[in-house]
C-alpha cells in the first residue's frame, strides 16, 4: 500500500469516526458481531495487562487493553473520551513507536482486511518486533474460502483482502505460528426473526468452530505466537 492509499485509508476514516459506532455496531448485524468478537477474546483469555489494542479505532474493544493506538486522530478523540484511564498513541500500524518487545498480547480487529498483501508483512514484522518473546497477536481477517464460496467481488481497499489458514502460515512464517483459529459468524443470524437470533448464536458460534465449516465462516480470529 503506498504513502497516498494508506493516508486515504487515514482520511476516510478520520471522516466518518463520529458515526462510525452508531453506523457499524448500533445495528443488529453489528451487535452480533461484537458479541461474537468479545466472546472468542474471552475464550482465549485476553485481558488488559500487557496487552495493546492496534488500531483501537473509537475504543469498541479496548477494555481488553492496557494501551492503544491508531492512525485516525479523529477515531483516537472518540477513544480517549470513551476510556480516559488508557494511554493512547497515534501511529501508524508498520512502523510504531514502541520499543522492541514491550507487549504480551496486540489486538488487531477490523484491520487487516483494508490492507493489500505487500503491507500485511510489513504490519506483520512490526508485531514480531514489539510482542515479547512467548507473546501473542490476536487479528481478524475475512475468510478466504467464504469470499470463494459467495462469489463476493472486489470493492477497491474497503475489506477487500480476505486470508485462509494455509496463506496465513506462509506469511507468518519465521515470525509467528497459528495456535488457535476461532470462526466467526457461519449463518447471517442477524437476518433471523428476532426470537430465534439469541438461541441461535451458542449453535452458530459452535458451527462456525467446527473443524469442517471453520473455514467458511465469514471472518477468522487467528491467535498468533511469535516464534
Amino acid at each position: 500500500m503506498s504513502t497516498l492509499e494508506e493516508d486515504r485509508v487515514v482520511d476516510y476514516y478520520n471522516n466518518i469516526a463520529k458515526q462510525y459506532d452508531n453506523d457499524r455496531f448500533a445495528n443488529t448485524y453489528g451487535r452480533f458481531i461484537d458479541q461474537q468478537e468479545r466472546r472468542a477474546l474471552d475464550t482465549l483469555n485476553v485481558s488488559p495487562e500487557g496487552t495493546l489494542d492496534l488500531p483501537c479505532g473509537t475504543g469498541r474493544l479496548t477494555g481488553y487493553a492496557s494501551e492503544c493506538a491508531d492512525a485516525s486522530v479523529e477515531m483516537l478523540k472518540i477513544a480517549q473520551k470513551q476510556h480516559p484511564d488508557k494511554q493512547f498513541t497515534l501511529t501508524d500500524a508498520c512502523k510504531t513507536p514502541f520499543q522492541d518487545r514491550s507487549f504480551e498480547t496486540v489486538l488487531s480487529f477490523h484491520f487487516l482486511m483494508h490492507l493489500d498483501e505487500d503491507t500485511v508483512v510489513k504490519v506483520l514484522h512490526e508485531m514480531h518486533r514489539i510482542i515479547a518473546p512467548g507473546g501473542r497477536w490476536i487479528c481478524d481477517i475475512p475468510s478466504l474460502k467464504r469470499r470463494k464460496l459467495t462469489n463476493r467481488k472486489p470493492e477497491l481497499w474497503h475489506g477487500n483482502t480476505s486470508l485462509d489458514i494455509k496463506l496465513m502460515q506462509e506469511l507468518c512464517q519465521g515470525l509467528f505460528e497459528i495456535r488457535q483459529v476461532k470462526g466467526i459468524m457461519l449463518a447471517p443470524i442477524h437476518r433471523l426473526p428476532k426470537f430465534l437470533r439469541k438461541p441461535m448464536c451458542s449453535i452458530d458460534y459452535a458451527l462456525a468452530n467446527s473443524r469442517l465449516l471453520k473455514e467458511y465462516s465469514s471472518y477468522l480470529i487467528f491467535e498468533l505466537f511469535k516464534v
